[in-house]
């Protein structure tokens, strides 16, 4: 036990992860259920981003055989509202997967998936040729399933949506009644997903000594030597 808590001691791989979708969907009682465990009923709107740094631990094959990882997930909560979206920018570079969030009783939330498609591209590249995952998910499943009649986007519609961009759909959730181990599962499936595609990756901190290096590496560029 020992030996492989030894072997465990090291992270494996950290994806950086953000929520992005309309200021309406409730991405920041998501973020917080995920994170926390618990379910705030209201929240004030997110200015900027929040993020949560979330361990876990996979099973992945390497040579036919079962294999754990530590994987660490930056979760980031993004602003949904166009003002915020000169802010929220620069915190879109270097992410590795995005969970396009909306919600499945405001139709209009679903109609600007398409506007948001084009701002993750030109925020972080074509996703067909950069290494990063998109991941369509519908939120307040709890109110349909209260009232079937009160749902305004189908599934069939989301999972069109996701046939058009050759994307995943995640399904449907709800930050009031969906329970922390079942949003545990999905981060464990991303992390899965993440690491059997992308592979290995270490988020780069932006620390002193990394500033200093690159500061070094580019003068050593242009010292006309």
């Amino acid at each position: 036990m020992n030996d492989y808590l030894s072997q465990m001691t090291e992270i494996d791989a950290e994806y950086k992860v953000i929520l992005v979708g309309d200021s309406t969907i409730g991405k920041t009682s998501l973020f917080k259920k995920i994170t926390s465990g618990i379910y705030y009923d209201k929240n004030v709107s997110t200015i900027g981003y929040d993020k949560k740094t979330i361990e876990l631990e996979i099973t992945t094959k390497e040579n036919d055989q079962d294999v754990k990882k530590r994987i660490n997930i930056i979760l980031t909560d993004t602003a949904g509202q166009e003002r915020y979206l000169a802010i929220t920018k620069s915190y879109f570079t270097g992410s590795n997967a995005v969970l396009l969030l909306y919600s499945v009783v405001d139709k209009k939330t679903f109609n600007h998936l398409n506007e948001w498609m084009k701002k993750i591209k030109e925020m972080i590249g074509n996703y067909e040729d950069n290494k990063y995952l998109v991941f369509l998910m519908g939120t307040k499943s709890d109110v349909v399933e209260t009232d079937e009649s009160l749902r305004q986007v189908t599934e069939k519609e989301a999972m069109d949506f996701c046939d058009k961009y050759e994307i995943e759909w995640f399904d449907e959730w709800s930050s009031k009644v969906t329970t922390e181990e079942k949003f545990k599962e999905l981060l464990v499936k991303i992390a899965t997903k993440l690491y059997e595609t992308i592979g290995y990756n270490k988020i780069e901190r932006q620390t002193l000594s990394t500033l200093q290096k690159k500061k070094v590496k580019k003068n050593k560029k242009h010292c006309g030597c």
